[in-house]
C-alpha cells in the first residue's frame, strides 16, 4: 500500500484545493483574480513544507552544537565515542533528536562512524556540513576527538549567534522594504479613490463602476504579487534564506490586501 510522508499530504491536499477553485472558476464564475488566488493555494503545500524544512535545519543548526558537548562530557567520563553518543539518546534536541536517535540506531547496527555522520550531512545546512567534515577527518586521523567535538561545537554556536547579530544589524533594511511595500499600497488607493473617478470627467459615456471594479482587480493581483516576493527579498537580507521570506510575505499579502479591499 502507497504511504505518504506529511510534507506529501500537505502539498497534494493544497494542490487538489487550489485545481477544484480553478476549475470551478473557469467553469461558472470567471474571474481571473480567483484564478491566480487558486494558482496561489495550488503552490502554498509546496511553500509551507519548504518553509517548515528550512526552519528544521535552522533549529538542528542551532542544537547541534548542545550535542557536540554532551558527547564530549561523556568522552571525558571514560567513554567511547560509540557509548558518548549513544548515551545522549534520552536527550531532547529539538529537530536534531530523531537524527540522534537514527544515529544511536545505526551505530547499534554496526555501521561505520564515517559513513553515519556522512548519511546525517546530507541534507543539513553548510554549517553543519563543515563541521560534520572536521569531525570525520579528526576522527580518521587518530587526534583527540572530545577536543575537537568542542571546538566545533563552539564555532558552530559563534557562527549561530553572528547569523542572530546579521539579522539584528540590517533591521533598518527590513524596516524599508516594509515601508516601501506600505507606500506602493497608498499609492494604488489614490488610483483607485482619485484618478479613475476623473476619467468621468473626460468621457462621460465611460461606465464608472466596471471600470472601477477592473482595475481594483488588477491592483489586488499587483498587491499579491509584489507582496510575495517583497517578502522573499526581505528574508533574503535579514535571514539570508529566501524561503526565510515567506513568513514576510504571507504578511504583507494578508495586511496589504486588507488595506485595499478596505480603503479602495
Amino acid at each position: 500500500m502507497l504511504k505518504f510522508t506529511t510534507s506529501t499530504k500537505i502539498v497534494l491536499l493544497f494542490l487538489l484545493i487550489g485545481v477544484f477553485i480553478f476549475i470551478l472558476n473557469s467553469l461558472l464564475i470567471f474571474s481571473n483574480f480567483l484564478s491566480f488566488i487558486a494558482v496561489a493555494i495550488a503552490i502554498t503545500g509546496l511553500v509551507i513544507t519548504e518553509y517548515m524544512k528550512f526552519l528544521s535545519s535552522r533549529d538542528i543548526e542551532e542544537r547541534f552544537p548542545y550535542f557536540l558537548r554532551d558527547v564530549a562530557e561523556n568522552m571525558r567520563t571514560g567513554m567511547t565515542l560509540p557509548q558518548a553518543i549513544t548515551a545522549t539518546k534520552d536527550t531532547f534536541y529539538g529537530a536534531l533528536t530523531p537524527h540522534v536517535k537514527r544515529i544511536v540506531t545505526q551505530i547499534d547496527w554496526g555501521v561505520p562512524f564515517d559513513e553515519i555522520l556522512n548519511n546525517f550531512s546530507k541534507h543539513s545546512t553548510k554549517t553543519v556540513k563543515r563541521a560534520v567534515s572536521t569531525i570525520i577527518e579528526t576522527h580518521r586521523g587518530g587526534g583527540d576527538i572530545a577536543e575537537v567535538f568542542d571546538s566545533v561545537g563552539r564555532s558552530t554556536s559563534e557562527i549561530s549567534n553572528l547569523m542572530k547579530e546579521r539579522s539584528s544589524t540590517i533591521y533598518s533594511q527590513t524596516l524599508t522594504g516594509y515601508v516601501i511595500f506600505f507606500l506602493f499600497i497608498g499609492i494604488l488607493i489614490i488610483l483607485q479613490v482619485l484618478l479613475i473617478p476623473s476619467f468621468y470627467t473626460f468621457s462621460p459615456e465611460t461606465n464608472l463602476e466596471s471600470l472601477g471594479k477592473f482595475y481594483l482587480e488588477i491592483f489586488r493581483i499587483l498587491v499579491l504579487l509584489q507582496g510575495f516576493f517583497a517578502g522573499l527579498v526581505i528574508g533574503k537580507m535579514s535571514e539570508g534564506s529566501i524561503v526565510a521570506g515567506i513568513k514576510h510575505s504571507l504578511i504583507l499579502i494578508i495586511v496589504g490586501y486588507s488595506i485595499l479591499s478596505l480603503f479602495a
